[in-house]
């Protein structure tokens, strides 16, 4: 039996429909069919690679030989890399990264959320959230506060990520060196210690 890490966490959701776009559409009050989706949330190792390299139809193209990179800067922990897992296939990652203060817009140190992907015919499961959680975790032992940045016109990742406590800072085209498809960039903080104090959700 493979040994489970203290960042593996079970995921029990609904299975969702596929959606071809790159961001499913904004929609509230949209769910899933009703059938069960059982996720393993984990650090992604090696042996992922080829499920990664399934995300080459989304947002995310990286070549093998990336991929392995940046599995290895995770396991030096130089970032974080986690995987949800469903039945087998890498059904979703999700990264955070340590980012200085940029020298030109000021964007502040800090422990960076820096984006979470969920293959189509597994969104609206609730892997992202999830995967959120779990990386809020892994951060709030090393700092008391997280980032996020996202295009101004992501309603969905906002909606997201204000639900888990997350507050607005400051807008730009400009991030971090990341420009965005809309011409605007939404900076957010989450003050760590408010979720346990009831300013968000706990942990799955």
């Amino acid at each position: 039996m493979r040994e489970r890490s203290r960042f593996q966490r079970r995921s029990r959701r609904s299975l969702s429909a596929e959606y071809p776009s790159l961001y499913a559409a904004f929609d509230p009050e949209a769910a899933g069919p009703a059938a069960d989706l059982t996720a393993l949330l984990r650090p992604a190792v090696h042996a992922d690679v080829d499920g990664l390299l399934a995300f080459d139809m989304t947002l995310i193209v990286r070549t093998r030989e990336q991929w392995v990179e940046t599995i290895d800067k995770a396991i030096r922990g130089e970032r974080l890399l986690l995987v949800a897992e469903v039945d087998g296939t890498v059904a979703a990652f999700a990264q955070s990264h340590h980012l200085d203060e940029h020298p030109v817009n000021h964007a502040p140190a800090g422990h960076y959320l820096t984006g979470v992907t969920v293959l189509p015919r597994y969104r609206r499961a609730g892997l992202a959230r999830d995967l959120t959680r779990a990386r809020l975790d892994r951060i709030e032992e090393q700092a008391s506060e997280a980032w996020y940045f996202a295009d101004a016109e992501n309603a969905a990742s906002i909606r997201l990520h204000t639900q888990l406590g997350f507050v607005e800072v400051s807008r730009g085209p400009s991030i971090h060196d990341v420009t965005f498809r809309s011409g605007e960039g939404v900076l957010f903080r989450l003050e760590l210690g408010a979720r346990r104090r009831g300013g968000g959700p706990s942990t799955v």
